[in-house]
């Protein structure tokens, strides 16, 4: 103990005169200048700081996605590459989640990407094309184009180079694609101009055609869009010019709990309000890590209950009955039936809706127009027409399996 206090105070002096025998002298209080931390702590924190919030907005700034076609996600499915190609040629490309985001950025002399048309509603088509803006639609199996003109969607394909073979100055570009899945049929009144021809007569993989002012353009594979295919044939190309006719290109990935609607007057956060929120948001953050405790690796820990698949498709369910989805609900209903329909009864994918019907009416011994209703009728109502058509479609089930 004695040699620890030498340690910090220095070596014991001699008692002055008067002292008590065996008392120690009380140590001084040092009288100097306060030391280096005291003098700079306020700096070194500020410069922490600075540091922190650096750091963290490079961590969110380089963060991707890893959703399919999305414009950030550099993985093969994603679109990254067409994105930052796009930007390298002076188009703005946005990403929109929601209707009211296109809504707020699509209008006139722009052109909206839509990446998944069997999560559209009838209203959400109409709402995009009373946006103004030229449309890109890519494919989707099952999917249909009503909304959007006179066009089928078809199973017909080809895993070879296809050639252009029309007169649209974007095929004609490209020269050929690599492949394709899936293709389209237009009928005579639609107007339309189908190239890279596959299968039956007058089917094709890319289509464009004109509603009022407006220009459509259907893709029938989504693929030739993705990293892992744009470099080939001519993908890049088609791609490039389908999307690059306009300065501004909103990317827009839609989401199955997305039930709201185009309003273009929604209006925007102002630039001061974002930097205030964002400022407050990152005090937050400071204050929680400075009271909060420290961190420690994550614990693995068995869980305490068994949480269930039906206990999460309930809780989707309630989500689109909170916020009356009925036409997402039942598109989800009719895309998993149709699909089980199609492995059940061998039915390919790349197989066209009228296909999967024939092959359902067989089974079950009804007519083609009903089963077409069952699957690709008119969306629901309410409540009541909803759970009618779950009843509907487990029934039809039921009895593919039971033939």
């Amino acid at each position: 103990m004695r040699a620890a206090l030498a340690a910090l105070f220095g070596p014991a002096t001699a008692p002055g005169p008067g002292a008590a025998p065996g008392a120690a002298p009380a140590p001084a209080r040092p009288g100097g200048p306060p030391g280096w931390w005291r003098r700079h702590r306020v700096a070194v924190a500020v410069v922490v700081v600075f540091l922190g919030l650096t750091l963290l907005a490079y961590a969110l700034s380089t963060r991707t996605s890893s959703r399919p076609l999305a414009p950030d996600n550099a993985e093969p499915g994603g679109a990254r590459a067409a994105a930052q190609i796009l930007g390298e040629q002076g188009v703005r490309v946005r990403e929109a989640t929601s209707l009211a985001q296109v809504g707020a950025l699509a209008g006139p002399g722009t052109t909206v990407l839509v990446t998944d048309l069997g999560l559209l509603g009838e209203e959400q088509r109409a709402g995009l094309l009373s946006t103004g803006a030229d449309l890109v639609l890519v494919g989707a199996t099952f999917g249909t184009l009503d909304g959007f003109g006179a066009l089928t969607p078809g199973g017909a394909g080809s895993t070879h180079p296809v050639p252009a073979r029309c007169a649209d100055p974007d095929a004609t570009a490209a020269g050929e694609i690599s492949f394709t899945r899936g293709s389209v049929t237009a009928a005579p009144a639609a107007g339309a101009v189908v190239c890279f021809p596959v299968g039956t007569a007058g089917a094709g993989a890319y289509a464009v055609w004109h509603h009022g002012d407006q220009t459509l353009r259907y893709l029938a594979d989504s693929r030739l869009v993705t990293n892992a295919h744009l470099a080939e044939a001519g993908n890049a190309a088609l791609t490039l010019r389908m999307l690059g006719h306009h300065r501004d290109l909103v990317w827009y990935l839609p989401s199955p709990l997305d039930a709201g609607s185009v309003d273009a007057s929604v209006p925007t956060v102002p630039v001061r309000a974002a930097l205030v929120g964002a400022a407050l948001v990152a005090a937050v953050v400071l204050l929680a890590l400075a009271r909060g405790r420290a961190l420690g690796p994550v614990v693995t820990e068995v869980m305490p209950v068994v949480v269930r698949a039906a206990e999460t498709t309930r809780g989707r369910g309630r989500l689109y009955r909170r916020s009356r989805a009925y036409d997402h609900a039942a598109a989800a209903l009719r895309a998993g039936t149709a699909t089980r329909l199609a492995r059940t009864l061998g039915v390919p994918a790349s197989a066209d809706a009228a296909t999967l019907q024939a092959a359902v009416a067989r089974a079950t011994h009804r007519p083609p127009e009903q089963v077409g209703d069952l699957l690709h009728g008119a969306p629901p109502a309410d409540d009541r027409q909803l759970l009618a058509l779950a009843t509907a479609l487990d029934t039809l089930e039921s009895e593919v399996h039971r033939s």
